[in-house]
């Protein structure tokens, strides 16, 4: 029983780490902070993690690991009798992770403004692999002719981008258009854009 409340406390840390590094920078955010919106005491931070780079690095390990998790439980094309209809299954999956997780592209934005140590560590040991993932199943989509040939890295930009740049600027989105996009009718019709953009 205390193993699992002492694990349920650990992630509900981490759970409000995210939201905290990603609406603040790291050097924004302040463990007492971290500790207020997770509704723990602050000595529990120095507990579970001893400084807040380490808990810092240890909310982006969870936030890839989560991401890794749902991509394992992906899709499978031997499930499809039509390759159109994967490759839709496909990124309405990823448009719909983004719309779950919009804290991801923010903390990676965050990141990816300053050259810093954290920034190589993260792309280094998770980025590089998951960008490597992200490239086959394009360069897959070229190979079938769904969209054209163009240079990879910038097609892949372009879709990562496309699925979860409604979710990362969602306070916008809101202000502008007065749509929530959290809301399942209008998540649902953005993978439905975005399917009809790129599968022809």
């Amino acid at each position: 029983m205390r193993v699992r409340q002492k694990e349920a406390t650990r992630a509900n840390i981490l759970e409000a780490a995210l939201h905290e590094f990603s609406t603040h920078g790291f050097e924004g955010t302040s463990t007492r902070g971290i500790a207020d919106r997770a509704g723990v005491h602050h000595a529990l931070i120095k507990y579970h993690f001893q400084s807040k780079d380490a808990l810092w690095r240890a909310a982006v390990t969870f936030l890839f690991e989560r991401q890794l998790e749902q991509v394992q439980h992906s899709p499978r094309i031997e499930d499809y009798e039509d390759k159109k209809d994967y490759a839709r299954a496909m990124l309405r999956q990823r448009v719909h992770y983004w719309a779950q997780h919009p804290e991801h592209a923010r903390l990676m934005v965050q990141e990816s403004c300053r050259d810093t140590e954290r920034f190589r560590w993260m792309v280094d040991t998770f980025i590089v692999r998951t960008s490597e993932s992200s490239g086959k199943f394009v360069q897959w989509l070229i190979d079938e002719g769904f969209v054209p040939p163009a240079s990879l890295p910038a097609l892949v930009y372009i879709m990562v981008g496309a699925a979860q740049l409604f979710y990362t600027l969602a306070p916008e989105v809101q202000r502008v258009w007065g749509i929530d996009p959290t809301n399942k009718a209008v998540i649902d019709a953005h993978a439905d854009a975005l399917i009809r953009l790129v599968i022809r």
